[in-house]
């Protein structure tokens, strides 16, 4: 490569990788700065949800959004294995080379009505079939199938949350998920410690690729001053030296 080519190229990889690194850099400090006290805000608003037993949850205004804990009901159907609700999953591979990518998709969602346990032995009912369903403590992975299927859910009997809405006969649910109103509202309050150390580490890498960046200009730069040094002439022949 020609040396005015080389101190080019060099530059131009200064500017990409030096571009890069400033949008990551502004990125993570947006998310370090934010997203901590985005997350404590929902976290205190999650808080402050009303927990309605079974009884005042019926005189509860509709449309009002409550934060209900209990168990579900033995006599919930099982919709597949041991799942009463549940969500799967695929692997999705490379298309060429069929290799593992890691990534998982959601390829279907069994969300049904629930018959929820409240309290000791209050009854409410999930009434709607388009909730989420999160921190999911039973899986199973199917490797019998050519692509790795992964199914997350919810069993009869077990502890659960539902953040929704009060609605006619029971609530209309955003979210169903394993364990009790504590467990999700602590998992929601460490979603504030993740925040900050992705800013962290955007910034961290920022501060890499600008730096990289820094040390291709300054190898540049000298190559172009090589390239503009003078050359001295060759003595002449019987020249005393």
């Amino acid at each position: 490569m020609a040396p005015s080519r080389s101190w080019s190229a060099l530059r131009v990889a200064g500017l990409i990788v030096g571009g890069i690194g400033l949008v990551l850099g502004a990125a993570g400090y947006v998310v370090w700065r934010y997203a901590p006290g985005m997350v404590e805000a929902e976290h205190a608003r999650l808080e402050a949800l009303p927990t309605p037993d079974a009884i005042s949850l019926t005189d509860t205004p509709a449309g009002r959004e409550v934060l209900v804990e209990g168990r579900i009901a033995p006599d919930q159907p099982v919709r597949f294995r041991t799942f009463v609700a549940y969500v799967k999953e695929e692997e999705q591979r490379d298309q060429r080379e069929r290799e593992r990518s890691g990534n998982w998709k959601v390829v279907e969602k069994v969300t049904p009505p629930l018959h929820l346990i409240v309290g000791d032995d209050g009854s409410a009912r999930v009434v709607n079939t388009n909730y989420a369903v999160h921190f999911a403590a039973t899986q199973w992975r199917d490797n019998s199938q050519i692509i790795d299927t992964n199914y997350l859910g919810l069993v009869s009997g077990e502890p659960v949350f539902v953040r929704g809405r009060a609605a006619a006969g029971g609530i209309e649910a955003i979210t169903v998920g394993s364990g009790t109103r504590a467990s999700y509202l602590a998992a929601v309050a460490g979603n504030a410690a993740v925040g900050w150390w992705l800013g962290v580490g955007f910034m961290a890498l920022s501060s890499l690729m600008v730096g990289i960046a820094v040390l291709l200009f300054v190898i540049a730069a000298r190559q172009a001053r090589r390239r503009r040094a003078p050359v001295p002439w060759p003595p002449e022949p019987g020249a005393a030296r």
